[in-house]
């Protein structure tokens, strides 16, 4: 391994946690912007980097971080007046229900999945009714077939006339911002929550198995080996509901184990067997995009891998000649 110094370093094992929510994905839009055009990764506050009181403000996109920005600028006192641009309809979901955070209430893992997820979606089409009512357009998806927009203020802001909805943007022009509907608008600054890339710069670019494909696709072992590379794991690297810290949490004690030498991992045959029944476990419920390649059912998620730790401790015992 060498370092920015120059230095070089000798390890016997390497972890990846270098996240996925680093490395920015703007859009190309035709033409040319006069105001400000950032990423939501850049936004601090609503004078930081860019002073958007009074302004006319366009924030693109509809998942998380577009509605947490989205409802703090839509105050009378904030912007002139704030828009929100997006290609398709989302399912905007709350952030507590019956006075507990939402990930808490989720369904247990040992529901079946058709069960919990029929059960869940009626929950909230009777929690939030239909977008429409709110100004927002209807999502062309079930409910939870992506991952979830949360917000606590963003159906209110909406509802009541503080969020003004957009379609897709399609070109830009000095001020004016051209609509795939054919409309305009003017604005000032625009704020592109249109999510990132996942990258691992520190791999050499000859090597596309250590890279995503086009797709943004990057299936693993139990979101965390790469069949067939040695001293190589991923920490981290997966989209779920809870935290990510709950989720490496969980993946270190697979790692620990493997690293320690009390779990053997099947064979490579079989950790890519695993995996594709996996990757098509956890994403069957989603709608086939960029953003949703990496995400994992977290509960079940869960239960897989502690199963996992036992058989692979089960190989190892086998494998050992005191066995």
């Amino acid at each position: 391994m060498q370092l920015s110094t120059g230095e070089t370093r000798q390890y016997t094992d390497l972890v990846v946690a270098n996240g996925h929510h680093w490395q920015p994905r703007l859009p190309d839009y035709p033409g040319t912007f006069d105001g400000v055009l950032m990423h939501s990764h850049a936004y601090v506050s609503p004078f930081e980097p860019v002073e958007m009181r009074g302004k006319r403000v366009v924030v693109v996109g509809m998942g998380n971080s577009a509605m947490d920005i989205a409802s703090e600028l839509s105050a009378p006192w904030m912007a002139e007046k704030l828009y929100v641009s997006a290609r398709r309809g989302v399912w905007v979901l709350p952030k507590y229900r019956n006075g507990q955070p939402a990930d808490k209430v989720m369904a247990p893992p040992d529901i079946p999945k058709e069960q919990a997820l029929a059960a869940s979606r009626t929950l909230i089409r009777e929690l939030v009714g239909s977008m429409s009512t709110y100004g927002l357009p209807e999502p062309d998806h079930e409910p939870l077939a992506a991952h979830p927009s949360v917000s606590a203020d963003f159906l209110t802001k909406a509802g009541s006339g503080d969020i003004h909805m957009l379609p897709a943007i399609e070109r830009l022009d000095g001020h004016t911002v051209h609509l795939a509907d054919g409309n305009t608008v003017d604005a000032d600054v625009i704020v592109c929550a249109t999510g990132y890339e996942m990258r691992f710069p520190f791999f050499e670019d000859t090597e596309p198995d250590l890279h995503p494909d086009d797709q943004h696709r990057y299936p693993l072992f139990k979101r965390m080996i790469k069949p067939g590379v040695d001293h190589l794991f991923y920490l981290g690297l997966a989209q779920s509901s809870p935290t990510i810290v709950n989720l490496a949490e969980q993946q270190s004690k697979l790692l620990a184990t493997l690293l320690d030498g009390s779990y053997v991992l099947p064979s490579v045959a079989e950790q890519e067997r695993i995996m594709r029944a996996d990757e098509a476990a956890h994403l069957e419920q989603y709608y086939s995009a960029p953003r949703h390649t990496i995400q994992i059912d977290f509960g079940r998620y869960c239960l897989d891998l502690m199963a996992e730790i036992a058989a692979g401790e089960e190989r190892a015992q086998a494998a050992s000649p005191t066995a």
